[in-house]
């Protein structure tokens, strides 16, 4: 329940540090505000006495801090590549994979170091890291006031007076600074069928995605393996996503096939691998199943911003990437529970991975069958548009 927690609040919260770093903030003061409270709230769990005092302190405190840095820091990359953007996500995601190696070992060793309250500390004082790499993210010029100015000048090239100049500023900081030149919230998206379809995608990808992180370690326990053989199979899966993501981000641009075709491939084996785990038990087959995790489920984060970037405009990016981020909270949040509610019913983690193998599959048929869908969506209020006029026709004659 506290990771949970921390991961919906993760997603949950992106709507608004999207938002507050495009119209009232920045990029880098946001992200900055994260870091501190992420780190504060790791700081604080080293001296509750209880463990469920961790569902404040790191479920929320924490997790409405990574909230902050997590959205803006997948939105604001997009701004600074065109041409090898899927690359250069996969690059970002490569700290992911690269903490998966090397975390589990470093707690390890700090917990065996200092006990578990003194590695917290230590812990807290990493996430503060957070905050150096913030203060070097620029705010996109896209988004900028700046900009704006500099765009309006080119157009009014023959403005020579210095009065004229001045009153072209002034306009210009007018029309910035009046905050609600955008909502929150931008509904209308959910009127846009791909919008929806790669909407419930990625929920069902999420979702089978962290329910991993709880069967893994509970299937392996079942099996009699030891802390140190989950920390392998962690660590496994983190040293597969560095080969995996930048090569899929390459593949991504590489344009060769369609970006919806390779997460849905990726979302299908994924899929199917966890079908068969149950059935073939004993560590090595936990190895080759870690290997599977690291390269196909894992890689359907960067996609997130391809996907929507078909449909929208990179300035409407961040209201739309907040908006998918607000409906995967909910997937994320139940996911954890939900494998370990199934396995509570069923004495086993077999059914666990049954169903987020079908989810995963699920998901990666929504991708795949995209265009078939929204044509479908189209033909349909066509339908209903020539219903409605020949029904206006009726009444008028």
């Amino acid at each position: 329940m506290i990771s949970s927690l921390s991961n919906f609040l993760n997603f949950a919260v992106a709507p608004f540090a999207n938002y507050i770093s495009e119209v009232y903030f920045s990029f880098r003061s946001v992200m900055m505000t994260g870091g501190l409270l992420a780190s504060l709230g790791i700081f604080l769990s080293a001296f509750v006495p209880r463990m469920e005092y961790w569902i404040i302190t790191y479920g929320i405190l924490s997790g409405f801090g990574f909230g902050l840095v997590y959205s803006p820091c997948f939105t604001v990359v997009n701004f600074y590549f065109k041409r090898r953007r899927a690359l250069a996500i996969g690059i970002v995601l490569l700290g992911t994979g690269i903490g998966s190696v090397l975390f589990p070992i470093l707690y390890k060793f700090l917990i065996h170091t200092y006990g578990l309250r003194g590695a917290v500390i230590v812990i807290s004082g990493l996430t503060l890291n957070l905050c150096v790499c913030a203060a070097l993210i620029r705010q996109p010029e896209e988004l900028t006031k700046k900009i704006a100015l500099l765009h309006l000048r080119t157009k009014t090239d023959h403005i020579a007076s210095q009065e004229e100049v001045a009153v072209l500023k002034e306009s210009v900081h007018n029309q910035t600074d009046n905050h609600p030149k955008r909502p929150l919230f931008n509904f209308y998206l959910f009127h846009n069928a791909s919008f929806v379809i790669y909407n419930l995608a990625f929920m069902c990808n999420i979702f089978a995605y962290l329910s991993n992180f709880v069967m893994i370690p509970g299937h392996a326990r079942i099996q009699g393996m030891t802390n140190s053989d989950i920390a392998v199979f962690l660590s496994t899966i983190g040293g597969s996503m560095i080969f995996a993501r930048p090569s899929i981000g390459w593949l991504a641009d590489s344009k060769l096939v369609q970006k919806r075709n390779i997460i849905g491939t990726c979302a299908i084996l994924g899929g199917i691998f966890s079908l068969v785990l149950p059935w073939i038990q004993g560590y090595r087959w936990m190895i080759v199943y870690s290997v599977s995790f690291g390269i196909f489920p894992s890689s359907f984060f960067m996609f997130i911003p391809l996907l929507l970037l078909e449909i929208v405009t990179l300035e409407n990016l961040p209201q739309a990437q907040g908006l998918l981020y607000l409906c995967l909270s909910v997937s994320a949040g139940l996911s954890q529970p939900a494998a370990g509610w199934i396995k509570d019913l069923t004495g086993d983690w077999d059914a666990s991975f049954h169903v987020s193998g079908a989810i995963s599959i699920l998901a990666g048929v929504l991708y795949m069958s995209e265009p078939i869908l929204r044509k479908c969506n189209r033909k349909q209020k066509a339908h209903n548009a020539n219903q409605s006029d020949e029904t206006n026709g009726n009444q008028n004659l």
